[in-house]
Parts: C-alpha cells; sequence; structure tokens
C-alpha cells in the first residue's frame, strides 16, 4: 500500500520542515497552502494521511476536515490536526470536525512521525477491511448466481434429454411439450437476470452449512 502524505499549511517553512522530516522516514509527500488548494489536492493525490494546520485563510482546517469526511471517497483518510490550541474544547471541536488526532505545536518530529506512522496502520487496516468485504461479496454473489440459476438449468437439460427421446420416438406430442418447458425456464432465468440488475441494498440470507447468499427475491418496499 502506498504511504501518501497530504502537509496542509499556509506556512512555506513550516511545509518545507515537515516535509523534509516525512520525506527521510520514506513517505511520499505533496503540500498545499490552504484548504482550497487541499482539496484539488486531495482529489489529484488521494492520501493516506492528511496533516492539516487549523488556522488557514479561505478555509481553515476545521472545515477542510468536515469536507473530507462528507466525501465518500476519502472519507477514510486519518486526519491529524496541527495546532497551537490546547484548550480541551478546541480538541474536542477539532475531533467531532472529523479529525482523527490531535497535535499540538510546536511538537518534537519524533511525536509527528508517531502519529504519521499510527494513521498510517489505522489506514491500512481500513484497506484490509475494503479488500476483504469485496472477497465476500463477490463469494455471495457467485454463491447466489450459482444457488438461482442451477434448478433452471436442470430443467432445461431434463427438457432436452424429452426432446431426444421424443424425436427418436416419434412422440412429436411430447416434443412440443419440452420447447415449451425450455421457454418458460428461459423466461424464468430472464426475470431473476432482471432482479439482479435491479439489485440495490442486497442484504445476504444464511443458508445451509452457514453459506451466505443475497436475497434477490426481497419485495420492493
Amino acid at each position: 500500500m502506498s504511504s501518501k502524505v497530504l502537509l496542509v499549511d499556509d506556512d512555506a517553512n513550516a511545509r518545507m520542515i515537515l516535509n523534509r522530516v516525512l520525506s527521510k522516514a520514506g513517505y511520499e509527500i505533496r503540500e498545499a497552502g490552504n484548504g482550497r488548494e487541499a482539496i484539488q489536492a486531495t482529489k489529484d493525490f488521494k492520501p493516506d494521511v492528511m496533516l492539516i494546520d487549523w488556522m488557514m485563510p479561505e478555509m481553515d482546517g476545521e472545515q477542510l476536515a468536515k469536507w473530507v469526511r462528507n466525501d465518500p471517497e476519502f472519507r477514510f483518510i486519518h486526519i491529524i490536526l496541527l495546532t497551537a490550541k490546547g484548550d480541551i474544547k478546541d480538541r474536542v471541536r477539532g475531533l467531532q470536525a472529523g479529525a482523527d488526532d490531535y497535535i499540538t505545536k510546536p511538537a518534537p518530529h519524533q511525536e509527528i512521525l508517531a502519529r504519521v506512522e499510527s494513521g498510517m496502520r489505522v489506514r491500512r487496516l481500513h484497506s484490509e477491511i475494503e479488500q476483504l468485504s469485496r472477497r465476500v461479496a463477490l463469494l455471495e454473489m457467485a454463491a447466489t448466481v450459482g444457488h438461482e440459476i442451477n434448478n433452471p438449468l436442470n430443467v432445461i437439460y431434463l427438457a432436452l434429454d424429452l426432446m431426444r427421446k421424443s424425436i427418436k420416438q416419434k412422440e412429436y406430442d411430447k416434443l412440443e411439450k419440452g420447447i415449451q418447458l425450455i421457454a418458460e425456464t428461459a423466461d424464468r432465468l430472464k426475470e431473476i437476470a432482471k432482479k439482479f440488475v435491479e439489485l440495490k441494498d442486497p442484504e445476504s440470507t444464511s443458508y445451509v452449512d452457514k453459506l451466505n447468499m443475497i436475497n434477490i427475491h426481497k419485495k420492493k418496499e
């Protein structure tokens, strides 16, 4: 996984110092001079951790943190607020805005590095959970597809076997019955496919042997 840090501070010297410290530790760094620049940098750079100064022109750190948390694509970025404000009320306010951590300036470089590494661990954990969730969803979808189409396919095979025997025995009434059975089963498969296409907010249902499948037959409210 990448280790990207976005530094957001209107103080160019502060950014330069943090850039050197974090780059030396092996992180990929991008800088932004204010909250507005940070929004575009977040979209382009997609950081794992953001170090944000609270007091900035145009858009302060609190507003930027709220923007990040309200965007589904970036809501798991680890946000660390940097500020000279050390009051408990200010810390609570920053955390309520969406920050994950809070560092009071001036802070030793070792502390900043430790906080960033902690944020990276949290970010990696989020990534692992997302990957696991996608794998589980794929397995549930595969199990559901197999379950839903297995019975119609068996019906089609039985109908084909009936039609082969009917042709050999010249029992054309049974041949017609087989054709009708296949047509009805094709309509059923078409309806199943439609349910998959229209599926929204899928819910899992536990079947035998603790196998979870998606309930595609849930009635719309």
